[in-house]
């Protein structure tokens, strides 16, 4: 089709030479626009074809086009028009930033729409402000009809996805606004608020915004009406129910911590922090507790005796989670969430790190809610190097809620017992309750529901653990922080309830009614007989225990006394080392107390001697001895003769443990058995 260039009605190259019969061949062009080079306009390249004036053209070629083609210059102002369309860059950044409202930009379809308006009023313009160019577009004509331009305009909708108008009369009244306004005159009224406003006033609007975040909630229909009430009295123009669905959306953001609350607008529209998962084990645990959704059966007898059997009943998890292999490294199950069970729950993960790793082992940070965090934070800080606790109803803090519910779909829904997705979830995805309530009498007990999640956490453990115990013994050693035994048993140890005493024996406790007797190798432990001792313990592990004093300053780790068989033929390996560190013990701590009486004779023996006001005291006859030795080589002697008898009784224990137990048994018989009875027979 002819194209205008620069102005000039062109006739391209392919127009000329192509089809079967064609206006001229492609020889006869090249030699034609060798010898004629100024009827080239513009030569051939990936842009576009070469373009020859057509003005310019001889005669028998234009002769021969007409035939074929026919007269470019009689199409008509619709092709004409569409030549002299460019497209408007401006128009097209003005459109593509312009905001209709605060940050509310217009849809790409109408930017397309309003740029194709602006190219054809620009195109329109130019029919009357350029002479040459009316001509053109006209066929030579000298006059402009506004139907034949409006024809011509609404001819290109379909093409151009303008949306002028069709009636002459209204598209030249739109020319004449786009020429005296510019390109804001081409934007819907709609988004322009053309009406006139009904707020206009900052009084208004912030009575309005102090109506919409209200915490009743109004709905638009009572902000409307109390609004009104206002604007009665003022002179203020009324609004309706609609006009404050749009201030809302509008000033949604203003107004939604009063209608929601803080939390709501620091979940919801505050901006969020995204973190990524820690990269190693005991980096980071985080905790919390979850309604398992498993039915169990209760019985419980009122006080008449009569029994009723609840059917709806559900446990609840603490878990300790390791988010870096979303591993349950802690957990404990109980009937609702408490400080003692969250306690149970870091007990359990501190142990099951021994459990894996050998040792107890701290985690470098922990993170938990703050419930009963006053009663429970010397515990997170005691197992973690930094305890963090997550901001009040901060959800999205908690990245074991996930967990839950993936162990909920994985695990729990296909038990018979199974109660659900929750409250929110869809209906269509929870289980059928008739069906469940007829099948509730099959439900399982309290611990026959405890075995279904012991069983859903070790299979997690064991789908995990070697990973896990491999990206541990990668961790840096100075990550890996061992907790002392006693420093475990006294933050995590659970106690009896009741105080104990050294006896005899050592520190005599019942534990779920089982007598266990404690003691220790450290003689300290005995000069605190006066203590009442409170003893903490590992449930299940009662081997070892920790003694403390009610305020916890004294704390000693005691061990469950060795039992020595009473009969010789009894022993076992072992039993002979046992005796003999007791033994010893008591060896070393008689010597102690020797060692200690020696120093107390020399020192009161210096004090009498360098205070001769004391003699003749009573103190004197009872601090040396009764008969008034106080000189050094005196009590020196009376200390030597007690050491002697030491060493006599040492000397003697050695010697009896030195017999064998064969010789013992032959002398036992000796003493009971007179052999000469038998060979006189």
């Amino acid at each position: 089709m002819p194209e205008y260039f620069n102005h000039i009605l062109c006739i391209s190259k392919p127009e000329l030479t192509d089809g079967d019969n064609p206006v001229i061949t492609v020889s006869a062009y090249d030699k034609y626009v060798l010898r004629h080079p100024h009827v080239r306009l513009r030569r051939g390249s990936p842009a576009g074809p070469a373009l020859l004036s057509w003005d310019l053209l001889r005669p028998d070629i234009r002769e021969k086009y007409i035939q074929k083609c026919g007269d470019p210059k009689a199409i008509g102002p619709m092709y004409s028009l569409k030549n002299l369309i460019e497209p408007d860059y401006k128009a097209i950044s003005f459109f593509a930033i312009y905001e209709i409202a605060d940050n509310i930009n217009l849809k790409p379809e109408k930017q397309q729409e309003y740029s194709a308006n602006a190219s054809v009023l620009n195109a329109i313009n130019r029919v009357f402000n350029d002479r040459r160019a009316l001509k053109k577009a006209l066929g030579n004509k000298t006059k402009v009809s506004w139907s034949e331009l409006a024809q011509a305009a609404t001819e290109l909708k379909e093409e151009l996805h303008h949306s002028l108008p069709e009636n002459p009369i209204r598209l030249k009244q739109r020319l004449e606004m786009y020429k005296s306004n510019g390109y804001v005159s081409l934007i819907s009224g709609k988004f322009l608020n053309s009406n006139a406003a009904r707020i206009v006033d900052p009084q208004q609007e912030a009575t309005i915004r102090q109506l919409l975040r209200r915490h009743n909630n109004f709905d638009n229909q009572q902000i409307a009406e109390i609004y009104n009430t206002v604007a009665q009295s003022l002179g203020w123009d009324s609004i309706t129910a609609p006009t404050v669905a749009n201030y809302k959306k509008k000033w949604g953001l203003e107004t939604f911590s009063g209608r929601r609350g803080e939390s709501a607008f620091d979940n919801q529209k505050a901006m969020q922090v995204k973190r990524s998962a820690p990269t190693q084990p005991l980096y980071y645990w985080t905790a919390d507790g979850w309604d398992v959704e498993l039915l169990y059966q209760k019985t419980e007898i009122d006080n008449e005796g009569n029994s009723r059997t609840t059917y709806h009943n559900r446990l609840t998890m603490v878990v300790i989670l390791d988010p870096s292999h979303k591993y349950p490294i802690g957990y404990a199950i109980g009937t609702h969430e408490t400080p003692q069970l969250i306690k149970e729950a870091m007990r359990n993960a501190i142990v099951h790190t021994k459990e894996l790793f050998g040792e107890h082992y701290k985690v470098l940070q922990l993170q938990t809610d703050n419930y009963s965090r006053k009663t429970l934070t010397p515990i997170y800080e005691a197992i973690s190097k930094v305890f963090t606790p997550a901001r009040v109803h901060n959800s999205k803090a908690k990245v074991i809620e996930p967990y839950f519910k993936y162990l909920n779909k994985r695990y729990c829904q296909f038990q018979p017992n199974w109660s659900g997705f929750g409250i929110k979830a869809n209906a269509k995805s929870q289980p059928n309750d008739q069906y469940l309530n007829k099948i509730h009498n099959s439900f399982p007990d309290e611990f026959g529901c405890r075995l279904q999640i012991n069983a859903i956490i070790e299979a997690e453990r064991a789908k995990h653990s070697e990973k896990y115990i491999a990206a541990f013994r990668a961790m840096p050693e100075e990550d890996k922080h061992v907790i002392k035994f006693d420093e475990f048993l006294y933050m995590l140890g659970e106690t009896t309830g009741y105080t104990n005493r050294l006896s005899g024996p050592g520190l005599l406790i019942k534990i779920d009614g089982v007598k266990h007797e404690y003691d220790t190798f450290d003689a300290n432990f005995r000069r605190h007989a006066d203590v009442d001792w409170v003893v903490k313990y590992e449930p299940g592990n009662t081997q070892r225990v920790l003694a403390c004093s009610k305020d916890g300053t004294l704390r000693f780790e005691l061990q469950e006394r060795y039992v020595q068989p009473m009969a010789l033929r009894d022993r076992q390996p072992g039993d002979s080392d046992e005796l003999q560190q007791i033994k010893g013990f008591n060896k070393n701590l008689k010597g102690e107390i020797m060692e200690s009486m020696e120093r107390d004779y020399n020192e009161v023996s210096d004090l009498f001697e360098n205070n001769p006001q004391l003699e003749g005291t009573l103190a004197k006859l009872i601090l040396v001895d009764s008969n008034g030795q106080h000189k050094n080589n005196k009590s020196a002697a009376r200390i030597g003769a007690a050491r002697k008898v030491l060493d006599k009784q040492n000397k003697k224990a050695e010697l009896a443990e030195a017999r064998s137990w064969a010789q013992e048994q032959d002398e036992y018989l000796d003493s009971k058995i007179d052999i000469s009875k038998f060979l006189n027979q």
